[in-house]
């Protein structure tokens, strides 16, 4: 590799472009030291860290590929801003779903071109053996056996190369109807409602390190930092120690926030959108001891109502026990003690009273349809 100590390579990362590599050329060898440290190559951009846009720089990552630079020789600068803030989250969530159109598409196309292909190897291949009876074997000795010979081992390759195009277009068929249901899935309110307990998480651990403080150890005759409070002393001398944040670290992490609380405003109205259309948002309100919760397309009675869950027999007393499961059911299916699971209300897939469950007569059929009606009332259908 052929480097010059006047080439300056700057690694520059910005929360609205992400993590990407200036000053690079084709051939310097840049590519081929980043490509094994987290960076890739497009060519709309150039060499970045992917899914480095709208966060703070991986600084490890970022770290690391700057010091095999220099080890090159090159002359390397490292410009990171984790302080201003990028695009709006709904911008951001705009850019995926338009390319998640776009990827729909694409694969679309290649689906088609890929099974039209192997369609019309398929079609020529039988053409080219229309003029053999069906069930013809191969006449040994006559001057036919050669040329017959070849036109099945053709046929065989043709038949072979058909099927390999066909699998390809399923592939792309899937991948297609994949990036189509992209924003659904995405939207799903189930989804939305653990997305949205993982950002609140997320806050409430930023903020206690923002108010308290972030805890590491202070190495033994290492002086600790201004501020540092001492929690635990080890029998080697090493402190666990809760330090304040710097000026720098807190300007980061609250821009953080920032982030963090526009992409929560942008989820709960997504939640909000789904109530209007008539999406149930289950909760502890909506279940007593007795109902019987839609799960996994059976209806289970439920043990107890939970703040964030309803409790129901274990699964394995009822997993192909029928539509309807009772507690009753499933104790006698217990050697000793019944086990119980949780269901949290964010895979609730519908509610039956305890009365419609045990209605005089039900038939599974029935049952069946009276699951698959409140399940898509639950979905606002």
């Amino acid at each position: 590799m052929t480097s010059t100590n006047s080439q300056t390579i700057r690694i520059v990362h910005t929360r609205e472009e992400g993590t990407l590599v200036e000053g690079s050329r084709k051939g310097d060898g840049v590519w081929e030291i980043v490509r094994t440290r987290g960076f890739r190559f497009s060519r709309h951009v150039g060499l970045y860290i992917r899914n480095s846009r709208d966060k703070a720089a991986d600084r490890w990552t970022i770290d690391r590929a700057a010091q095999a630079l220099r080890d090159a020789g090159f002359t390397v600068e490292v410009d990171i801003d984790n302080v201003t803030l990028g695009r709006s989250f709904a911008e951001a969530e705009a850019d995926r779903n338009e390319r998640a159109e776009e990827r729909a598409d694409r694969y679309g196309e290649r689906a088609d071109r890929n099974t039209a292909a192997g369609n019309a190897r398929w079609d020529r291949t039988r053409e080219r053996l229309s003029h053999i009876p069906l069930g013809q074997p191969i006449l040994v000795g006559h001057h036919s056996e050669r040329r017959h010979r070849r036109l099945i081992d053709w046929a065989h390759t043709q038949d072979g190369k058909a099927i390999e195009e066909t699998k390809k277009g399923k592939y792309w068929a899937g991948r297609a109807q994949a990036a189509e249901n992209y924003q659904r899935h995405r939207e799903d309110p189930g989804t939305t409602r653990r997305r949205i307990e993982k950002l609140e998480a997320d806050r409430r651990r930023i903020v206690r390190v923002l108010e308290d403080g972030w805890e590491r150890t202070v190495h033994a005759g290492e002086e600790l930092p201004e501020g540092a409070r001492v929690l635990h002393t080890y029998g080697d001398g090493d402190r666990w120690c809760k330090v304040p944040s710097s000026p720098g670290y807190k300007a980061s992490r609250e821009a953080d926030l920032a982030q963090i609380d526009d992409e929560l405003g942008y989820w709960r109205e997504v939640l909000a959108q789904a109530e209007q259309r008539g999406v149930k948002l289950w909760s502890k309100a909506d279940f007593e001891k007795g109902d019987f919760v839609i799960y996994f397309g059976e209806a289970v009675e439920v043990v107890r109502a939970n703040a964030k869950s309803v409790s129901i027999p274990w699964a394995h007393y009822w997993i192909n026990a029928g539509p309807i499961v009772t507690v009753e059911m499933c104790k006698a299916l217990a050697h000793e003690k019944m086990h119980t699971d949780t269901v949290p209300y964010d895979k609730v897939e519908g509610r039956i009273s305890r009365a419609e469950a045990l209605a005089e007569g039900l038939t599974v059929g029935q049952a069946r349809e009276l699951i698959a009606r409140r399940k898509r009332e639950a979905r606002g259908e």
